[in-house]
């Protein structure tokens, strides 16, 4: 529901083998017991592996229920052991919400609080993290009032995502779903053909397989020369 998987400014090509390539690597962290590690970077580290493999390998609902658990498991052990790293605190809000979505909406709620506390923490502690702007914003466009939810912030937040990272597709692409919820076509399709024209898209599997694709067939549906004018961002 809330997740944005982590970026970067010039992100290396997934290997060819990716995303199976994900238990290979899984695997040797596993072996050097790096989940019994006090290092919060070796559990930072292994907590984004499980979130990648729970999101973009598994298929089978208990398993990546699995993986999103024990993601959220590494990730509150690193925050226990700094507190100050907002990776950290990221990856548990991303992982819980993935764990909670994949249990279904009752459970979505009953995380929501942890969530939103550790999404809020993380961009405390580091304003740019692009991925937390992501998340957080698409809280606050999901969420109904009562629940903290807030249209006008949300629209912020991932137009600040995507002008700190403009080759993040996932949150363009959200961007753009944000503007034609609002009746801002020019908008829309001005991020859509972005995603679309991307060289180095820093998440670059969903990219190809889920993000492109998406943004191809919702710029689709939009008229040619369909124009709001004066309500254009």
């Amino acid at each position: 529901m809330w997740l944005a998987l982590p970026s970067a400014a010039q992100p290396p090509a997934p290997p060819p083998d990716y995303p199976q390539s994900l238990e290979k690597d899984l695997k040797l962290l596993l072996d050097a017991k790096a989940q019994e590690s006090s290092d919060p970077k070796l559990l930072i580290q292994l907590a984004g592996l499980y979130l990648d493999i729970g999101e973009e390998l598994y298929t089978e609902k208990p398993r990546k229920l699995a993986a999103f658990e024990e993601g959220a498991r590494l990730a509150k052990r690193a925050i226990e052991l700094d507190d100050k790293n907002a990776e950290a605190h990221y990856l548990y809000a991303a992982n819980m919400g993935s764990a909670a979505d994949t249990k279904g909406i009752a459970a979505s709620l009953m995380a929501l609080d942890d969530i939103k506390t550790h999404a809020k923490r993380a961009l405390e502690l580091q304003k740019d993290h692009v991925a937390a702007l992501h998340m957080a914003g698409m809280m606050l466009e999901e969420l109904p009032q009562f629940l903290g939810g807030n249209q006008a912030v949300a629209l912020d937040y991932l137009k600040k995502a995507v002008s700190i990272d403009p080759s993040y597709s996932h949150a363009r692409l959200d961007l753009a779903k944000m503007y034609v919820k609002r009746r801002d076509p020019d908008s829309a399709k001005r991020e859509l053909q972005a995603i679309i024209a991307m060289d180095h898209p820093s998440d670059a599997y969903a990219w190809a397989r889920r993000y492109r694709p998406e943004a191809e067939k919702l710029l689709a549906t939009l008229k040619p020369g369909e124009s709001v004018g004066a309500n254009a961002k």
